[in-house]
């Protein structure tokens, strides 16, 4: 019995020791969970700082981004314009000691724009702040623009420029090497690439542009005949500020940034970008783009059925299906209703059956050509009085004589801003000189904006606030309005709101001149008739004086014959 006693004794004993051990050991492991808890808490609560650290350096860089883009491209704007007005003898002539330095004032400060403009564009493109505008295009279009754009730097240089003949597809027809993308920014890598191609290619060289297609993708070629690219830097040359040699950003003047903004805006397009070097000298740059091909890109369109539009239709009359493609894209997002022919006949029909507003006209056609359409169409009481604007590979100066019934030409490969500008030019109706409105804060770049337009046929105000810029449009109102989006008694949105409430003026041409990116959402509520958006000191003071004059009516009527025959 007592030996059970302390049997039982014992185990209770062992029971009660290891019930101690196990409370200990739980509490050592709530003290470890509760130490563990402490942690994650303060490393949460450091992790939330530095979110609301970032968040503040991330709002602190938006707003320094902002600063730079117009408290620096506002006076560099107005720094260029006043130096290229010197440059170009306003105030005479001056000696060739002083024309070099305005020459090196000028080289200087376009560099120092460049590269701002290419930061900011780094900068807009990673932090998703520069949407793509995704539209049918096309490639061979987008290369023969961005030659014609860059021919005259290749003149200067004495290179040339070559595009090799497209390939013929399996119907016989030339690719037109349709994709979607934005075509700004394709034209903006195609230019950046031969704008490199040129400043390192030697003098009596060419340069080659190659296009070829799948079914599935696009590549195109950039051929130079240059020193080449070491190939320990094929890579490394789309990184930022890397140049092939240290010298090259000092004597080519470039900024280090304009490959790696090829490479983004590629890359955004969900291609690829890279560069070999050529078995003989020189370098070549490939760039693929994913496609998809639809039937439209090789068969004629049906002429478009007309509905209400803002700006009224356009007739496009242009035996090249690629051509109406791209011109209907172009004009749909302006806000013009199109009317496709693809023929003289056609035109003619469809002219005399709709309210047209004008009609963009091609002259080398098969059967009836444009020249003969354009003779019908001024012959006809229901179609004599429509403006005609013809596209020609032919320049304006080769025009034949009769032509003259034509209010316009815009020459092809066309570029979209000037086909834009002489449309609105043909379509003011106004007699005597244009009256211009300048809406502009900054008292010094209006001033060089004013000098610019001194030599033009055109009456030009200025107005430094919004309670100005509504007292002009009330007392004086203009054909055509310049505007800048900052200013000190409300914003360029408030007067565009206010404009559309005034029946005379919701239809009014605007040049938004802003000194910072206009997102696409801030485009929809800035549109007016006719819009044009350009950035400060990407667009300078004489290219607005050039599209301004281009898009006003008869500031050339004085000195040719651009009235219709019968008109007086």
């Amino acid at each position: 019995m007592h030996t059970l006693l302390i049997v039982g004794y014992l185990l209770l004993l062992g029971i009660v020791g290891l019930l101690l051990f196990f409370l200990l050991r739980s509490r050592r492991s709530l003290r470890d969970v509760s130490t563990q808890l402490t942690q994650a808490r303060e490393q949460q609560h450091q992790h939330n700082q530095q979110l609301t650290e970032r968040s503040q350096l991330d709002t602190l860089k938006d707003e320094f981004i902002s600063t730079v883009s117009h408290e620096l491209r506002t006076p560099l704007t107005s720094i260029r314009g006043a130096l290229g007005l010197l440059s170009s003898g306003v105030i005479g002539d001056v000696d060739a000691k002083a024309q070099n330095l305005l020459r090196i004032a000028v080289t200087n400060t376009d560099r120092l724009i460049r590269l701002i403009n290419d930061i900011l564009d780094i900068e807009r493109m990673e932090s998703g702040r520069a949407p793509l505008q995704v539209r049918r295009c096309s490639m061979r279009e987008l290369c023969k623009q961005a030659i014609e754009t860059m021919k005259p730097m290749a003149d200067s240089n004495t290179v040339h420029l070559e595009m090799i003949p497209a390939t013929s597809g399996p119907n016989g027809h030339a690719e037109g090497l349709f994709f979607d993308g934005d075509s700004d920014r394709i034209l903006q890598v195609l230019t950046n690439l031969l704008s490199n191609a040129i400043k390192f290619s030697p003098t009596a060289s060419t340069i080659r542009v190659h296009t070829e297609a799948t079914s599935d993708s696009i590549l195109l070629k950039i051929s130079d005949e240059g020193r080449g690219i070491p190939s320990e830097k094929l890579d490394s040359i789309f990184d930022r500020f890397q140049q092939v040699e240290p010298s090259d950003a000092r004597q080519k003047g470039g900024t280090g940034l304009g490959l790696s903004i090829c490479r983004s805006i590629v890359q955004q397009h969900s291609g690829s970008i890279w560069a070999q070097r050529n078995l003989g000298p020189g370098t070549t740059f490939y760039v693929m783009l994913p496609r998809v091909t639809r039937a439209s890109d090789i068969t004629h369109h049906p002429a478009s059925t007309p509905v209400a539009a803002n700006n009224g239709s356009i007739l496009i009359c242009d035996d090249d299906p690629g051509i109406r493609t791209i011109v209907s894209e172009h004009l749909q997002r302006q806000g013009y209703t199109v009317i496709e022919a693809n023929s003289g006949q056609q035109a003619l029909a469809l002219a005399a059956e709709n309210q047209v507003e004008a009609i963009l006209l091609d002259l080398y056609m098969p059967g009836l050509s444009g020249w003969e359409t354009l003779q019908h169409l001024r012959n006809t009481p229901a179609t004599a009085h429509i403006p005609v604007v013809v596209l020609s590979v032919l320049s304006p100066t080769l025009r034949p004589q009769f032509t003259g019934d034509a209010q316009g030409w815009v020459q092809k490969p066309f570029n979209e801003k000037l086909l834009f500008a002489e449309l609105g030019r043909v379509l003011h109706h106004g007699d005597g000189p244009a009256n211009v409105l300048l809406v502009e804060d900054d008292c010094d770049l209006a001033n060089v904006v004013l000098a610019s337009f001194q030599n033009a046929a055109i009456h030009i105000d200025h107005a430094a606030t919004r309670q100005q810029a509504i007292d002009q449009c009330i007392d004086f109102p203009p054909d055509l309005l310049i505007l800048d989006l900052t200013l000190p008694d409300g914003d360029g949105f408030s007067l565009v709101d206010w404009l559309r409430q005034q029946p005379k003026l919701r239809s009014l041409p605007l040049v938004v001149y802003s000194g910072r990116e206009v997102s696409d959402g801030e485009m929809a509520k800035l549109r007016l008739g006719p819009t044009e958006f350009l950035t400060k000191a990407r667009i300078q003071p004489q290219e607005v004086e050039e599209l301004v004059i281009s898009m006003v009516q008869r500031l050339r009527s004085r000195f040719n014959d651009m009235a219709p025959v019968g008109k007086e």
